[in-house]
């Protein structure tokens, strides 16, 4: 990611998808994590479209409103200063995030899943199948969107170098990626037991926070909040009906509203960053 050649394997991970393992590295010079791809044959594509197929990634046909997308289009908003003209969710899959905002803002999606993207139009949705680095856009927006979709990607730099020019200035950029800079991710490797977000060929590319505020900071941007939550997936009474719905609405809430988020302890890390002006650094509130 960072193209330096200063990479070491730091062990071998069963992949949850195939029979495969695969070898897991560490970057010496930012600290990132990676996969490769290629060290199994691997249709990505294909991949993608056969988890949609199965459900396994697949698009709900109702849309139900959801409190996450609801608080995630608040904290947005909070941070560009208004409610955004455009947005733009790169990776919008059957487009709900995209129906939590309001329908005066131009709301566009990005999705590579045939199946999802169908399905985000019969929404009413403007969707644009493929992959970023293959679609020109002629336009900027307010506010671009990334969820769970840059651990993805076979060729991260190609997705992110696109980025910078998809936004206005002054807009937002708001990424979610697993982070393994975290207590629950370094609890789980010291006593051995599998971190779910080491999923190859699934999950490619693992980013150090150095990584990403590094990058985004050289092309202008500054990092206006990070929050770390839980992302529904703790849940030590999930099997007990009653008493799991109430642990689960009760993480949301503390994901959402409590001071926990802001400390690195749960894994899925949001990180909002403000396009100014080239070389403008990375200081901000992270």
């Amino acid at each position: 990611m960072c193209t330096s050649p200063s990479v070491t394997p730091i062990g071998r991970v069963a992949s949850p998808a195939t029979s495969a393992s695969y070898t897991l590295y560490r970057c010496r010079s930012c600290g990132s994590r990676s996969f490769d791809v290629h060290e199994h044959e691997t249709d990505l594509i294909a991949f993608y479209e056969r988890l949609a197929s199965n459900g396994t990634a697949g698009p709900e046909p109702t849309f139900r409103r959801a409190p996450l997308w609801d608080h995630e289009v608040a904290v947005i908003s909070r941070l560009h200063g208004a409610v955004p003209g455009s947005v733009l969710d790169a990776g919008c899959r059957s487009g709900d995030f995209l129906l939590h905002w309001p329908a005066a803002t131009r709301r566009v999606g990005l999705e590579l899943s045939l199946r999802s993207a169908a399905l985000a139009r019969q929404r009413g949705l403007t969707v644009h199948q493929g992959r970023l680095e293959d679609i020109e856009l002629q336009e900027a927006f307010d506010v671009v969107t990334c969820y769970a979709i840059l651990e993805h990607l076979a060729e991260p730099r190609r997705f992110l170098d696109r980025l910078e020019g998809l936004l206005r200035p002054g807009g937002v950029l708001s990424i979610m990626v697993p982070s393994f800079q975290t207590a629950k991710a370094r609890f789980l490797e010291t006593i051995g037991y599998p971190w779910h977000m080491n999923r190859p060929p699934e999950h490619l590319n693992l980013y150090s926070r150095d990584f990403l505020d590094g990058f985004f900071g050289r092309r202008g941007f500054v990092v206006a909040a990070r929050r770390y939550t839980s992302g529904g997936m703790f849940n030590p009474f999930g099997r007990i009906p009653g008493l799991g719905r109430g642990f689960a609405r009760l993480m949301w809430w503390a994901d959402a509203y409590t001071p926990l988020s802001v400390l690195p302890v749960f894994d899925h890390m949001y990180t909002y960053y403000r396009k100014t002006g080239p070389g403008s650094g990375t200081k901000g509130r992270r």
